[in-house]
């Protein structure tokens, strides 16, 4: 299937693009599992690999360019910019431009990032929230019960990556 018949598929599902021309879908992703309830591709976005998954009520790429590879995006999660390998989004998440997060993060419900932020093997329990020009690598965070009870990393120049050694005896 040619790439303009995969945007014409998604336009025909009823997903908004605001710009067809500027939308990349990957010869192997399957159309079918991109929801078309309430879904937004904003001009510059990138979508490759067959493991993709988008469910309804997302935006993607509202601030700058989005470039998602075999992601999960769960309910009403915003991508605003950046680049998505191998990650998942379970729901309500937020993320701010200049993104780079890579394989094995997974962002529990309503755990959100501001811009510029870089995750790696990272789990954010539900209500995490991580300010904005942070690198915060190979970490396990607890959240909240709430919007108002929530945990979070401030903002910064910020590098955190932790490391554990096991050792048998």
């Amino acid at each position: 299937m040619s790439q303009k018949t995969k945007v014409n598929l998604l336009i025909d599902k009823g997903i908004k693009i605001p710009i067809p021309e500027s939308v990349f879908i990957d010869e192997n992703v399957d159309v079918s599992r991109i929801s078309g309830e309430n879904v937004i591709l904003y001009p510059g976005t990138r979508i490759l690999g067959g493991d993709t998954l988008i469910m309804a009520d997302t935006v993607i790429g509202f601030e700058a360019p989005v470039t998602l590879d075999n992601v999960f995006m769960g309910r009403g999660t915003h991508l605003n910019g950046g680049f998505f390998q191998k990650c998942a989004f379970a729901g309500q998440n937020s993320f701010g431009s200049g993104a780079h997060v890579r394989g094995g993060t997974i962002l529990e419900e309503y755990a959100s990032a501001a811009h510029s932020v870089g995750l790696k093997q990272t789990i954010l329990f539900p209500f995490v929230t991580l300010g904005s020009l942070i690198n915060f690598c190979d970490c396990l965070m607890a959240g909240g019960r709430s919007r108002k009870d929530h945990s979070e990393v401030g903002s910064s120049f910020m590098h955190c990556c932790w490391k554990f050694n096991y050792y048998m005896v």
